[in-house]
């Protein structure tokens, strides 16, 4: 049960991290607003597709008490929040800037 949680949670915020990136190509990569809006984003991504790669080669281990557990399941489906905050709130804003679509040039 705990390695499912884990998966569905890892594959959810890695889902919701790549959608982001794919959608938001800024023109200056390295300015302040964008390392502020899409860095964590590639950060959080990296690690998780770390730990999937890690969870499928060495299983999940819980814990040792319960609470341990549920505390890192907690803060995983945290970060998820965030991740599928930003990924929701960037296509909402793309729907409202038709006009002004963001370009890699």
């Amino acid at each position: 049960m705990y390695a499912i949680a884990l998966y569905v949670l890892l594959s959810v915020g890695l889902t919701a991290s790549v959608g982001f990136l794919a959608l938001h190509r800024p023109r200056r990569f390295f300015r302040m607003v964008e390392i502020n809006a899409s860095w964590w984003v590639i950060i959080i991504g990296l690690l998780y597709a770390r730990s999937l790669v890690l969870l499928g080669i060495r299983g999940a281990h819980p814990g040792e008490t319960w609470w341990d557990t549920l505390f890192g399941l907690g803060f995983l489906a945290a970060i998820d929040a965030l991740l599928l905050v930003r990924f929701f709130s960037y296509l909402r804003y793309l729907r409202a800037h038709p006009e002004d679509p963001p370009t890699a040039s």
